[in-house]
């Protein structure tokens, strides 16, 4: 089955500074903007992990709790089963 495509409308230097990296890169401008929506993608969920994070250390009974569970499966890694 064939990918299907649509249309995206960009403004003239969006598209100009597309074309540009398409050129330098010899990438389709579809495989660039695949990979920078990926790379958005992956910017957004750390930063949202990060958020969750700061917000958990906020609460220090949730925080120790978090502690104590990672300190439990650092010894699962010890213990020699593969």
């Amino acid at each position: 089955m064939a990918n299907k495509t649509t249309t995206v409308r960009v403004d003239v230097e969006t598209y100009k500074s597309l074309k540009k990296l398409s050129e330098q890169l010899n990438q389709p401008m579809q495989k660039i903007i695949q990979e920078a929506l990926a790379e958005y993608k992956r910017k957004i969920l750390l930063s949202a992990t990060a958020e969750a994070f700061a917000v958990l250390k906020e609460n220090s009974k949730l925080w120790q709790e978090e502690v104590e569970e990672r300190q439990l499966w650092e010894n699962t890694l010890q213990d020699g089963i593969e």
